[in-house]
């Protein structure tokens, strides 16, 4: 049986990295507690997932993920991760670290939180004004 972990893991490496849907089937309970900012809730839990990948994937093209740092505690994993790529619409390089807590239960995940840093990605493509000093 898979841990926590590799259930996650899945989710970034070849969800969001690699755009494999099905991962969403495999991985997500019908019912997913959702609290991302913006994120669809409304919908069966696979199809939040699916449109989360689909819609990080459109946001940022040739969208990676790294995870950078994870932990495993009980039935909940909190991961830090990279993520990098390129926007569609000023073409500029970016990345963004991305915060995820994500609780499974029966190997499943049934609640997620995350929080991608869309501020660093706004200023990253010229969408706000650059920060103090920077000029």
């Amino acid at each position: 049986m898979s841990t926590n972990l590799e259930h996650f893991k899945a989710i970034i490496e070849r969800g969001f990295s690699q755009g494999d849907l099905t991962v969403a089937d495999e991985g997500c309970a019908e019912k997913l507690i959702e609290h991302e900012y913006l994120s669809k809730t409304d919908l069966p839990g696979p199809q939040i997932l699916k449109a989360q990948i689909e819609d990080a994937r459109g946001s940022i093209k040739n969208l990676r993920l790294a995870i950078e740092a994870i932990v495993e505690a009980g039935d909940t994993v909190w991961a830090r991760s990279k993520a990098t790529g390129v926007d569609p619409r000023s073409g500029k390089p970016v990345a963004i670290d991305v915060i995820d807590i994500c609780r499974f239960s029966g190997g499943k995940l049934i609640e997620h939180w995350g929080v991608p840093d869309r501020f660093a990605l706004f200023h990253q493509i010229g969408a706000l004004p650059p920060p103090p000093g920077s000029t």
